[in-house]
């Protein structure tokens, strides 16, 4: 008799629930006998997201339990795969950090500069009790964590002793989607691309389609600004002589981004959170994904989160595009750094997969990132002030004495509900 695998999802309420519901019923077959215990602490919105989830199963004629609760514990106790999709502080937190970005005329985003750091801060705290019930009530399980910002928090359980913890992005999924249109091809396993870096801060050097490299000729055939995928004058594509991630823009057209920003009437959170208000209230009377979902930059996660699952029940030895414990794979990076890069998933395995040396004039950048990234897990660990302002030191998107100190004022007071008094 095959074993219940429960899934665990802190952050039930989120509007990708009824997808991840969705993608996991298709996989029946293989999952066969599964159980849901969705976690959030505002059950008014998971009846929605679940209640729809619940829909869906019904129209398919698929039985799979789902339990609602408000406790870490009720869902990570015995779990097999916990899932991280949880936002503190809700929508309204997010328009904060961006408005905070906004006041400070500093590139900005849900991840980026003051956005990634007050997110990051508010999620810390809470990653320390999950972390505990983890290693209590599920040592064993594969932690899957989609909450931004995604490599951090995945560094940050990791440092805090949980032991099978991945990082989830869609960026990469989205790239394919991208990939598959531009060079015609059909199956994404006669892919590869050499995507490896940080998560939101990765390059890519190479792009093997059935085996032959076909970046420079990608390279030749963009237009400018062609894609949000690949949101970049061709120029500077050219230049580098890599493919950078979407999120460099922030850094590599830095002014550009600062007008942009300070010329929006608003910014993209209160966009997303329109977004999600059309959703719930559609999700209340269907019971299928609606294609309006697509609208949302996390699209597609679920697919990620999915398939790499699939891959550790199965041991179907796929490549799949994660964030994990570095292990050499990235050699410019610390050893047990967390990173984003190609993984051979089997059984209850994921192992980084190394593709040489990043691009030269890519590592100052994202060596930077990643002393940034471990000094702000430092100092939410030791409540410290001054390692914050060390961290906003060493980002090169602040990097200056006035801007950091009044930036560490902000966001601790904007975020006070949510921090150790002590900090």
């Amino acid at each position: 008799m095959n074993k219940k695998i429960k899934f665990g999802v802190i952050g039930g309420g989120s509007i990708f629930t009824p997808e991840l519901i969705d993608l996991i019923s298709d996989e029946i077959d293989i999952f066969q006998d599964v159980e849901f215990v969705f976690m959030d602490i505002c059950k008014p919105r998971m009846d929605v997201t679940c209640g729809l989830g619940e829909r869906i199963l019904e129209r398919k004629r698929i039985s799979i339990p789902i339990i609602y609760t408000d406790r870490y514990e009720k869902a990570i106790e015995g779990a097999d795969f916990i899932l991280l999709q949880f936002r503190v502080g809700g929508e309204d937190a997010r328009i904060d950090d961006e408005l905070l970005g906004k006041r400070y005329k500093i590139p900005f985003v849900e991840t980026v500069s003051v956005c990634g750091i007050a997110t990051f801060l508010r999620t810390y705290y809470e990653l320390e009790k999950i972390a505990e019930i983890i290693k209590r009530t599920a040592p064993e399980a594969w932690v899957l964590n989609f909450a931004n910002p995604a490599g951090i928090v995945a560094e940050a359980l990791s440092e805090l002793g949980v032991q099978n913890v991945i990082g989830v992005c869609n960026a990469s999924t989205r790239l394919f989607q991208f990939l598959k249109k531009k060079l015609a091809y059909e199956n994404d396993d006669d892919c590869f691309m050499t995507w490896r870096g940080l998560n939101h801060l990765t390059v890519v050097d190479s792009i093997l389609l059935n085996g032959k490299e076909v970046l420079p000729d990608f390279i030749d055939s963009l237009e400018d600004f062609e894609s949000d995928r690949v949101p970049f004058e061709k120029e500077l594509i050219r230049q580098l002589g890599f493919l950078p991630n979407q999120y460099f823009q922030y850094y590599y057209r830095r002014q550009a981004m600062i007008d942009k920003l300070q010329a929006q009437e608003k910014v993209r959170s209160e966009v997303v959170k329109g977004i999600n208000h059309e959703l719930l209230s559609e999700y209340e009377g269907i019971d299928y994904v609606p294609d309006e979902l697509k609208q949302r930059g996390g699209s597609g996660y679920s697919k990620t989160v999915v398939s790499a699952i699939r891959s550790l029940i199965t041991g179907d030895n796929r490549i799949h595009y994660l964030v994990t414990c570095n292990k050499g794979s990235i050699p410019e990076l610390p050893y047990s750094a967390y990173v984003e890069c190609p993984c051979n998933v089997s059984k209850n395995s994921v192992r980084p997969i190394s593709c040489g040396h990043l691009p030269e004039v890519s590592v100052p950048m994202i060596s930077t990132m990643k002393c940034f990234e471990r000094l702000l897990i430092q100092s939410a660990m030791k409540r410290s002030r001054q390692i914050l302002y060390q961290s906003m030191m060493v980002h090169p998107l602040i990097g200056d004495h006035g801007l950091a100190m009044s930036l560490v004022d902000s966001i601790i007071n904007h975020n006070s509900d949510y921090l150790p008094k002590e900090f």
